[in-house]
């Protein structure tokens, strides 16, 4: 029973405030000064700083870049010719992005017939060795479960000592005849894939450019912007030249490839982006403050390389793709693999808008105030365990009240209430 009496007792009680004033400079002025501390926040950081009283939203945009420049590589076989923005840009359009490739690796004349497959992939000395109907593992084709000599065989099948496929490890004239691989069904014959010791649009590239317009709407406010200025006519839009520290092309919308990785700070780095590939991204931020002009509502451009130039295992940025030809006069399909490495630039559109709010102003101003009872609490513990008269002030401040509650039954009341010495004492 005393048990339960304890725990009745215990579940039983109410705690109210207490106040106590105490005369005491230092515990006053640490008072005062934490008050002053979270008022300091609440004003000027949450209020100001972070415009608190404003109401928000984050912006909701669409991006598109259009390409222009031409290049001419010399001395680059198959690849010295015109190229334009036709033939680099691929593909032509991205959803917030864009590829400029810089670089290639062209294998013309590919067409569906037999050739020997890669001596890295799949290298062989009988026939056995080649399982027929399987697809080589990582490789071109389907097996045909012949073993031939590599320098022997030209992309349809026929004896031919003059043929000499394109793999870096087995292309060499010198190659021995006893040097064999699966033959395979595949575009025929295989690439090449050694990369050009420099990048072949590489120099005409640093004077493309790109023109990126974006429109933004920020739904709540109903304010639409976009980055090419209203102010501005056309002249200006076909001359200017993006530059942040020119007052009057900080807006222009048109940026130099070069540039780019200038302002990013890895002009260095741009002779081994174009020849193996990089990834570039765009940021353009939009952070307005809609309870002035909404004409002040411009875009803020910073630009980073994100892939790292330093790895040892596939560095850069590349892929592979194919222009396909029909043949007029008897209909056969043939292709140009083109191994393309060049620059990716991803462009992320951020920012947020505000406007007054009584609203969020309130909230804030509320959920501010609630924290001066953190003065109270640290307040207290000073004065509680850290001051010489702790005990005298825990004294003061806590006091302990026992009355007869006639709710109970006599079984749960404590002992007090049961004998009266007891309540005579207290």
């Amino acid at each position: 029973m005393g048990v339960l009496a304890t725990f009745a007792s215990v579940l039983l009680e109410y705690d109210t405030l207490k106040v106590v004033h105490i005369k005491s400079k230092k515990v006053g002025i640490i008072n005062r000064l934490i008050q002053f501390a979270i008022l300091a926040y609440i004003i000027g950081y949450v209020i100001v700083y972070k415009k608190g009283y404003q109401d928000s939203e984050p912006v909701d945009g669409a991006v598109t870049a259009k390409l222009k420049g031409a290049a001419y590589p010399l001395n680059a076989g198959i690849a010295s010719r015109v190229w334009d923005a036709a033939d680099y840009h691929i593909p032509p359009q991205q959803t917030g992005a864009f590829f400029v490739m810089t670089n290639m690796i062209i294998t013309p004349g590919q067409r569906n017939a037999t050739c020997p497959a890669s001596p890295k992939n799949m290298k062989c000395d009988f026939d056995s060795d080649c399982r027929q109907g399987h697809m080589v593992p990582a490789g071109n084709g389907l097996m045909t479960g012949k073993c031939v000599a590599v320098n022997a065989v030209n992309g349809s099948g026929v004896e031919d000592d003059t043929a000499r496929y394109t793999d870096d490890s087995w292309g060499d004239a010198a190659a021995p005849a006893a040097n064999r691989s699966c033959e395979i069904i595949a575009w025929c014959p295989l690439e090449k894939d050694i990369t050009p010791s420099h990048a072949l649009l590489g120099q005409d590239a640093q004077d493309f450019t790109v023109l990126i317009k974006n429109s933004i709407l920020f739904r709540k406010f109903n304010v639409r912007r976009r980055n090419i200025p209203s102010t501005r006519d056309e002249t200006w839009l076909k001359t200017c030249r993006y530059n942040p520290h020119n007052e009057q092309n900080k807006s222009c919308p048109i940026f130099n490839l070069y540039d780019i990785f200038r302002y990013a700070g890895v002009e260095d780095q741009w002779n081994t982006s174009t020849k193996n590939g990089a990834v570039v991204a765009i940021d353009i931020s939009w952070n307005c403050n809609l309870d002035k002009d909404a004409d002040e509502c411009n875009p803020a451009y910073s630009f980073r390389r994100l892939d790292n130039p330093d790895v040892a295992l596939s560095p850069g940025f590349n892929f592979r793709y194919a222009q396909y030809h029909i043949s007029p006069t008897d209909g056969e399909m043939t292709r140009t693999l083109i191994k393309a490495y060049g620059i990716l630039f991803e462009i992320k559109v951020t920012g947020n808008a505000g406007k007054f709010s009584v609203v969020p102003l309130l909230v804030n101003l509320g959920s501010g105030l609630a924290l001066l009872a953190v003065a109270t609490v640290m307040c207290d513990f000073v004065v509680l365990h850290l001051l010489k008269k702790r005990q005298f002030y825990h004294e003061k401040k806590f006091e302990e009240v026992e009355v007869q509650d006639d709710l109970l039954p006599a079984s749960l009341r404590s002992p007090a209430e049961h004998d009266p010495l007891l309540q005579n004492e207290q």
